[in-house]
């Protein structure tokens, strides 16, 4: 069995614990461990651009230092600590920065970080160190049927030269895996288009607005779900629909769905973990009127 040193990130122990739980269950099939970080804190959910704003650094820095004293990959699965992560590691490692990064790692007071160490997403592991096709043979549940937006958000891909995730304007890691389970991924021109999640405290309008666009665009695709890997995503696409479905007359809703909660369904993980009540729009409905569901 592989293992991997893992940096859950703090929505996935408390709004997002299916995303999490899901996820370490469904590996553990699959031959892996995500072997959790012995001690972590808070990303910080947003990389700044500030040139000076040195004290957002020192939360994803900590983490990457403590990463590198526990093996040469750090994994995660939120798209925004993802996102963090990986650029805070581009920041500190860029040609030029070796005095910054000294006086970081005395400031936090870790002696090692190891300028290699390799951030992943849980996506990347699936497809080039377990394999799509070593997904297939675990299959117990076949979503056959199911047809499924990938919708990956902004944080996923960009910036392009830093992320280097998948391709900025159609990645297909999310939909290759979808497949992989039996699903039927459908494109939409909208996947990698921000939801307006950051937006929703001071602007509700205009978070609603980005939405609606993601729903409109999945609808008019003829998905029937959508999949994600951002917990700010799930959240404010699924609730988003409530207020939709109250203002525009017709309006079909969708079902949310974490990527690993179809991922651990179809590897046959049933029960509580898979927290199927915990969206405003029920999966439940979709779920069992295509078998998966009893």
């Amino acid at each position: 069995m592989r293992e991997f040193t893992y940096y859950p990130g703090c929505a996935l122990f408390t709004k997002a614990k299916n995303l999490d739980q899901c996820a370490r269950m469904s590996a553990e099939i699959l031959d892996v461990r995500l072997k959790e970080m012995t001690t972590w804190n808070c990303c910080g959910a947003i990389f700044s651009t500030v040139s000076d704003d040195l004290a957002s650094q020192v939360g994803p820095i900590r983490n990457l230092a403590r990463a590198s004293s526990q093996g040469d990959s750090l994994v995660t699965l939120c798209a925004a600590c993802y996102n963090v992560l990986k650029r805070s590691q581009a920041w500190i490692t860029k040609p030029g920065n070796e005095t910054t990064r000294d006086r970081f790692l005395n400031f936090i007071e870790e002696e090692k970080f190891d300028p290699n160490l390799k951030v992943l997403h849980l996506l990347e592991v699936m497809k080039n160190d377990i394999g799509f096709e070593a997904v297939k043979t675990k299959v117990k549940k076949n979503l056959k049927g199911l047809k499924l937006g990938s919708y990956y958000g902004c944080l996923m891909v960009r910036p392009e030269a830093e992320m280097q995730f998948d391709s900025v304007d159609n990645p297909m890691m999310m939909d290759d895996l979808m497949a992989a389970l039996g699903a039927q991924p459908v494109y939409f021109p909208f996947k990698t288009e921000c939801c307006g999640g950051y937006l929703l405290v001071n602007d509700q309008e205009a978070s609603l607005k980005c939405a609606a666009t993601i729903i409109n665009s999945l609808n008019a695709a003829g998905a029937e779900a959508v999949v994600t890997t951002c917990p700010l995503c799930q959240y404010n696409v699924d609730n988003q629909q409530k207020i939709l479905s109250e203002r525009v007359a017709g309006f079909k809703k969708l079902p949310v769905f974490y990527f690993t909660q179809l991922l651990a369904l179809g590897l046959g993980i049933e029960g509580d973990v898979l927290n199927l009540d915990g969206h405003y729009v029920d999966p439940k409905p979709l779920l069992k009127a295509k078998g998966l569901l009893s």
